[in-house]
């Protein structure tokens, strides 16, 4: 995340933001182009207000303050609502930060990261969250050059609304009280994770839905066989252990990230969202759909090694035919060599041939004796 974060500072004129395993930036638009041969974009200058705050001032402020209290200093003169405290989340009795009017009297929704951004600033505005496995964008980004299909994506709208009693989550929509960057790093780490999910739920998708793995169960109910070699049954075991080890291991789906454990008060907004997104319910029904597909992968290796041991009593058999003839081979090319070699000292044919069958006879017995 550092060499991320060094990368943005340097191409994009970026002033990014390390919290952990997240690194947050705001861009500037309109996005220009990049000076690098493989950059695309960089962001715009700053524009700052006469006497105004630049924006990473405001983040460190809100840092600064701590995440159970304001947010951003209140009291300037340019914003249209001066609120008791600044922004808060629930963790505060809420009717004892109500919003004052001011001076033209209407109702007007603060929209931007700081006390200082009028309405419509956030059109000036993207904010990106970049993490080790996916990263967030607001709208004002703009896609790479990969196609739509490629994509794995999660969309919500928002607003920021100092009315509010707390914030909420109601069908899709995200109303917060602050527009405080560390809320929005509360929300998006949720909201990476349920992605992150959706991109697993996808992959196991495809692997079980496919037709091969789908005619399995049908071949064993009709026919009782299975037209399936052992390497492939092998290379679908390994995308399914793969998937569910990446699901329960190696993935941060199930972790709670580090900003949390130091920063109590922005967990509730992370828990409320991840309950929103049902992440804990979808990893169990993920998990168990790879367990019955697991179930079918023993049954498919049973059968698959059930065979490879007929195959295996049938070539034991074979090889013991085959020992035989050739023992049978040998002795009639001994009985043929032996009647060969008494025909040359017999007398008249008639004694010959009886002669030659007594003989025949008894040199069969002593090669059965011996």
């Amino acid at each position: 995340m550092k060499l991320l974060s060094a990368f943005l500072k340097r191409e994009h004129g970026v002033a990014p933001r390390v919290f952990d395993e997240a690194v947050y930036a705001v861009y500037h638009l309109p996005l220009l182009p990049g000076y690098g041969q493989h950059v695309n974009v960089r962001s715009s200058p700053a524009v700052k207000s006469p006497g105004g705050k630049s924006i990473q001032s405001k983040m460190s402020e809100a840092e600064e303050y701590g995440y159970d209290g304001t947010y951003f200093a209140a009291g300037s003169p340019s914003q249209p609502y001066s609120f008791e405290g600044g922004g808060y989340i629930a963790s505060s009795p809420p009717n004892s930060r109500k919003p004052h009017r001011l001076e033209n009297g209407e109702h007007v929704l603060i929209r931007n990261n700081s006390d200082q951004w009028r309405p419509g600033d956030e059109d000036n505005l993207a904010e990106v969250v970049f993490f080790d496995y996916v990263w967030l964008f607001s709208t004002g980004s703009r896609r790479g050059r990969r196609g739509e299909d490629d994509w794995e994506t999660e969309e919500c709208h928002y607003e920021y609304d100092p009315t509010a009693q707390s914030p909420r989550i109601y069908n899709d929509f995200f109303t917060f009280k602050s527009s405080s960057h560390l809320l929005k790093l509360s929300l998006a780490h949720a909201l990476a994770q349920s992605t992150l999910l959706a991109h697993y739920e996808s992959i196991a998708q495809v692997v079980l839905l496919a037709p091969s793995v789908m005619s399995i169960p049908k071949q064993l109910a009709h026919s009782g066989e299975l037209v399936l070699r052992r390497g492939e049954a092998l290379k679908l075991t390994g995308r399914l252990f793969k998937l569910r080890r990446d699901v329960n291991l190696v993935s941060n789906v199930l972790d709670t990230p580090e900003l949390f454990w130091s920063e109590a008060s922005l967990k509730a907004l992370y828990d409320a969202t991840r309950d929103y997104f049902e992440i804990e319910p979808r990893v169990q029904v993920l998990n168990e759909r790879l367990g019955v597909a697991s179930d079918l992968l023993d049954i498919i290796h049973e059968h698959l090694n059930n065979g490879a041991m007929i195959r295996i009593t049938w070539i034991i058999i074979w090889l013991i035919v085959v020992a035989c003839l050739v023992d049978l081979g040998e002795v009639l090319a001994r009985l043929v060599v032996h009647v060969s070699q008494s025909t040359t000292k017999s007398s008249p044919t008639p004694v010959l041939r009886m002669a030659s069958v007594h003989e025949g006879t008894m040199a069969l017995d002593r090669l059965m004796s011996s």
